[in-house]
């Protein structure tokens, strides 16, 4: 499903200028375990991801779905990560609803972010490269499960999908983040 051009971009600027920064006001503050995760950087790279969140405060309710998007300029592999204050690392996109990762370049992926449970500040990090050798775009594991829990040990993953993405200077990657506020009802 595509978006329209000047509104997805429009928004494009929003999210990324608000989710460049690890803190936003006192209650985006990222915990230690994200702001790893937020830190992981990549390229060098012509290729640019753009998220957003449905909520232009970027504020929701504990049970209230977050909705996300994504868009790539070029045709790349996407992973949507979600890293909650304790670490707690799961793996969004690809999922068994979208189980192929690649993207078209310039078209809009709905990604469904979950209902947190618990007040407090979500991370979703967003990955892209054109390769699709990193354990994050696995069809097969895509296919198995809604969405894969990959740990709280969030040092050590974050080493790992670099790792695994091998970025470099003949290797394209990107990554964005978005940052969330989950409040009590």
């Amino acid at each position: 499903m595509r978006a329209p051009a000047g509104a997805l971009a429009g928004l494009a600027i929003w999210a990324v200028a608000g989710a460049g920064c690890g803190v936003v006001g006192d209650s985006f503050r990222l915990s230690d375990a994200q702001q790893v995760v937020a830190d992981m950087k990549l390229g060098p790279s012509e290729l640019r991801i753009i998220g957003a969140v449905d909520h232009a405060d970027r504020t929701y309710r504990v049970g209230e779905p977050i909705g996300l998007s994504a868009e790539l300029n070029n045709t790349a592999n996407l992973a949507v990560l979600r890293v909650l204050p304790n670490g707690a690392t799961t793996l969004l996109f690809p999922s068994n609803e979208h189980p192929s990762a690649e993207v078209p370049a310039n078209t809009a992926v709905k990604i469904g972010g979950g209902a947190i449970e618990k007040p407090g500040t979500v991370l979703f990090k967003l990955i892209g490269a054109k390769s699709g050798d990193s354990f994050l775009f696995d069809k097969k594991r895509a296919e198995e499960g809604t969405h894969a829990e990959l740990g709280a040990t969030t040092r050590a993953l974050s080493k790992e999908i670099l790792m695994s993405l091998k970025p470099g200077p003949a290797r394209e990657t990107a990554a964005a983040h978005i940052v969330v506020r989950v409040e009590a009802p």
